[in-house]
């Protein structure tokens, strides 16, 4: 199971979520009930969101279908940019989540490989 952690930090108004382990079914939904109720305490339009995914681990399909549903909430707000922090490797996982944001061809800006 997947775990995520999502902090408000109102200083910077930056949401900041981490998404960290192995997604599976269902953790889409347990992080869109907890990213409800974080979201309703903040103006999205004046917030960034940094999603990190360093310690994320996708290595098969059903989990990026998983992580497509996560983007989709974020995107469905108002949020100043979103951005995707995620490990420059070569392992299958990570060129999985790769392939994953170029798919939705986020600008440049967006992605952060560390």
């Amino acid at each position: 199971m997947g775990n995520t952690i999502i902090q408000i930090n109102p200083y910077d108004k930056r949401l900041n979520v981490k998404i960290e382990g192995s997604l599976l079914a269902g953790d889409d939904q347990e992080f869109y009930s907890e990213y409800k109720k974080e979201i309703t305490l903040i103006p999205t339009s004046e917030f960034t969101v940094e999603v990190d995914c360093t310690d994320l681990y996708v290595d098969d399909l059903s989990q990026m279908l998983l992580l497509e549903n996560i983007y989709h909430a974020l995107k469905s707000e108002d949020f100043k940019q979103v951005l995707f922090i995620f490990k420059q490797s070569s392992h299958l996982n990570n060129r999985l989540f790769v392939d994953f944001i170029n798919k939705h061809q986020l600008p440049e800006d967006q992605l952060k490989a560390v």
